[in-house]
């Protein structure tokens, strides 16, 4: 249970610290509870087992390489916006979400957020609505905040989330309108992007790897967890190996962490290595895959971690990993 617990955290770690905006952030993360089950599930449910991945979106529109290249900016509609208050700039997170820290008709504050591709649990359990011809589940809390989520995909669980930001009044209402425009949006492909040149916005981290680096990493008997679209882990008997691609804030020395290292990662790639003492010890290495302008940029992680009685070289096996996942990104 502890191994489930620690690669879920790792992953959801990797997907909701890509922006610097994240300060400005009004709405809680997910978080782990004591007893989760399944690393793909954050919210603890009782499923056990790895979920299917077997299955179709409920429309072509919403199939995972279609969200992968929808721009979630641009689903902010402004002309939508406007009928709430008045739009402040947008403020994107990583490749799938998008903010919009605005004003309401009274010059309040009123945050707007958009995440496509999510990971659905208890969404897709408890989806008793319909919206813009999709199941749809709604969640309020603490009356400053309201999740509304459309089901785009049912094995595994993948939709769209609509979060509003409002404590001063029906926080649903607005987060209703915009997810109605947002499904219209995406079915009419009105926000999809031209990926950059060697971008790694349009890979599946789950099938990108081959079998046989899979199993050098987390042993023959792993179980596949898909988390979004971006992230993705392998859960072995003692040992777990996860993959994530971010889009993020690039330093200009490239220093990620304080204690990290240069590794050598091949064909002129270097990757930084950081690792964990703790009572699930972890070695991650991550290496730049594009650095753009104003520190932007796109990174890829490995971390591979397992309890402390296994004994297993934990960085040499993520920077093998990571060397075998860079030679399978295609050459831009």
């Amino acid at each position: 249970m502890h191994r489930l617990v620690a690669v879920l955290s790792s992953i959801l770690l990797l997907a909701g610290c890509a922006g610097a905006d994240l300060a400005k952030q009004r709405f809680p993360r997910t978080t782990i509870p004591a007893d989760a089950e399944n690393a793909s599930d954050p919210t603890g449910s009782s499923q056990k087992s790895p979920p299917a991945t077997d299955g179709k979106p409920v429309d072509p529109a919403f199939a995972p390489d279609k969200l992968r290249l929808t721009d979630p900016c641009e689903l902010l509609d402004e002309d939508v916006l406007k009928r709430f208050g008045t739009p402040g700039d947008r403020s994107r997170s990583g490749f799938s979400r998008c903010s919009n820290f605005m004003k309401d008709k009274g010059g309040k504050d009123l945050a707007v957020t958009v995440e496509v591709g999510q990971t659905m649990t208890t969404e897709l359990k408890n989806a008793d609505k319909q919206l813009a011809g999709l199941r749809s589940y709604e969640q309020v809390l603490d009356n400053s905040a309201c999740f509304v989520s459309v089901i785009t995909q049912e094995q595994p669980g993948l939709g769209i989330t609509v979060q509003i930001g409002y404590e001063d009044g029906d926080a649903c209402a607005p987060g209703r309108e915009m997810a109605v425009s947002v499904v219209e949006q995406i079915k009419a492909r009105a926000a999809t992007r031209t990926p950059a040149k060697g971008s790694l916005i349009t890979l599946d981290p789950c099938v990108l790897p081959d079998k046989a680096a899979v199993e050098a990493a987390a042993g023959a008997d792993y179980r596949l967890y898909p988390y979004g679209l971006h992230n993705c882990a392998w859960v072995g008997k003692d040992r777990e190996v996860s993959l994530a691609f971010r889009e993020t804030f690039i330093p200009d020395d490239r220093e990620f962490d304080a204690k990290q290292t240069e590794v050598d990662l091949g064909g002129g790639v270097t990757g930084y290595q950081v690792s964990s003492s703790t009572a699930f010890p972890s070695c991650e290495v991550k290496w730049v895959q594009l650095a753009g302008s104003d520190n932007d940029g796109e990174i890829g992680e490995v971390k591979s971690a397992g309890p402390k009685a296994t004994e297993f070289d934990r960085c040499a096996t993520a920077v093998a990993f990571a060397k075998a996942v860079i030679g399978k990104i295609p050459k831009g």
